[in-house]
């Protein structure tokens, strides 16, 4: 079953504006409307939140020249709620949205398991929303071969200097010269979370200063958590979930990649070998929870008890106060981005995406374009960053140093950043790979097995949606 991105993930990215869908990093604040427990989908609009009247004076003194849409309501369809709630912070591309464009957005519910059934039926019944979030990374091009989403260069222009900064990676998601998401930034998809204590009463070199001094590696990561093993003790390495996946793509290729319109198959690429090598050692040396003998879950709360090192995760859990109550006091919590690989030729990492799609039949595309073209133009703007770092510090009781290393891995994320297209492509794909590609880390099993058994499934997929996508690119 594909896992899916939290709620409280998505609504974290609609308020904070400096590089995300209202903000940057998949951090950008705001509780969303959560609709994954809802039955039956329902249009709604939660109340109204409100910025400090200071900032809405920021943002009203920032220049645009936007037009008021005629169209004025444009309809999200997603299991979150651009709007957030009544005193939860709001995002500063909404009140743009709504103060320049006279625009409102309209969530439409539904559940995240549900949200693509719910697209389907709208479109067939000629009812297609405005807009979708493209942030779970699997709508290019799986979904465009389906002909779910319609292509957004006639809304966008992507070789103007507004989007300049994003039209690398809107090029990279493009088919035949068309562009189908309007990304406005990147993030790291998985950060290293550590408890500081535990760090110095291990005697070990904090994370954030390796990073500093450019030895934050493959080499050091291995070391530390060598070091502070200890079975008979029940220390452990690393825990959670979104290692593997993260991991992998830090050696700078996918397992599935896209290039020139086309999937490509990287399951023998060296650099691949040589992450599977890597967590074939990680687990004949005991260094990973062993989730086996922990009915398959995972345990967050003992890296706030300096039982296990490091937790790799989305930095949105650090927007959730139960989940960062699980690592420990807020001011001994702190993460680096994933490590970098020795034999790559950049320092890449795991990226996800703030941004949305604009479904087929939309009756508003150029409200979406609107909405999109202020997350745009306050992306970068320095009252916008200010605006963002006082909510974080005020509403989330971030320190300033994890603020600091916020503002570090988007920058690096964004120098070098590197999709995972295994999941784009259709669900056969997605199951093929998926839990293959961590039985090195979880089971001790060869990768050279591993790699046997699936490649040619993975080969014959791939074939099929090239065959398909070069009919609807030509």
């Amino acid at each position: 079953m594909k896992k899916k991105i939290l709620t409280s993930a998505l609504a974290l990215a609609c308020v904070l504006t400096a590089g995300s869908c209202g903000g940057g990093g998949r951090p950008e604040t705001s509780t969303a409307q959560d609709a994954t427990t809802t039955a039956a989908e329902t249009t709604t609009t939660t109340p109204p939140a409100t910025l400090k009247e200071e900032d809405k004076a920021a943002i009203e003194e920032i220049e645009t020249d936007f037009k008021e849409l005629e169209n004025k309501t444009v309809r999200l369809l997603a299991n979150f709620d651009l709007n957030p709630a009544a005193g939860k912070p709001k995002g500063v591309a909404l009140e743009m949205f709504e103060t320049k464009c006279g625009g409102k957005i309209e969530a439409i519910l539904c559940s995240w398991d549900d949200r693509y059934d719910k697209l389907s039926t709208m479109v067939l019944a000629g009812d297609s929303p405005d807009m979708f979030s493209a942030e779970d990374l699997d709508i290019v091009p799986g979904k465009i071969i389906e002909g779910k989403f319609q292509a957004m260069d006639d809304y966008i222009d992507y070789d103007s200097d507004l989007w300049a900064p994003t039209k690398a990676i809107n090029d990279q998601f493009s088919l035949g010269g068309k562009h189908y998401l309007g990304v406005t930034s990147t993030d790291a998809g998985v950060v290293v979370i550590y408890n500081k204590k535990t760090i110095e009463e291990n005697g070990l070199t904090d994370p954030a200063k390796l990073l500093e001094e450019g030895n934050w590696t493959w080499d050091t990561f291995y070391d530390m958590m060598a070091r502070f093993c200890s079975r008979p003790d029940e220390k452990f390495g690393i825990d959670g979930w979104e290692f593997e996946n993260a991991f992998a793509v830090t050696s700078g290729v996918p397992y599935v990649g896209l290039e020139n319109d086309k999937l490509v198959s990287n399951l023998e690429n060296k650099m691949i070998v040589s992450v599977q090598e890597y967590m074939l050692n990680l687990k004949r040396n005991d260094i990973p929870v062993p989730k086996s003998e922990y009915s398959w879950s995972v345990h967050p709360e003992k890296i706030a008890s300096g039982k296990t090192l490091f937790y790799p995760q989305g930095a949105y859990v650090l927007f959730e106060p139960d989940n960062v109550a699980a690592f420990g006091d807020m001011e001994d919590v702190m993460f680096v981005p994933m490590p970098k690989c020795p034999e790559a030729d950049n320092y890449y990492l795991p990226a996800v995406i703030k941004g949305f799609a604009i479904p087929t039949g939309a009756k508003n595309p150029e409200g979406t374009a609107a909405y999109l073209n202020c997350v745009m133009t306050c992306r970068d703007s320095e009252k916008v960053k200010e605006i963002e770092q006082n909510q974080i510090f005020e509403d989330y009781h971030w320190t300033q140093e994890m603020y600091d290393m916020l503002l570090k891995t988007r920058e690096l994320t964004e120098a070098n950043p590197v999709f995972e297209y295994y999941k784009a492509v259709n669900d056969n794909v997605y199951d093929i790979i998926l839990n293959p590609s961590k039985e090195s880390y979880n089971q001790g099993t060869p990768w050279s097995q591993t790699v046997e058994e699936i490649k040619y499934s993975v080969q014959s997929e791939l074939d099929d949606a090239n065959e398909k996508l070069a009919n609807i690119i030509k």
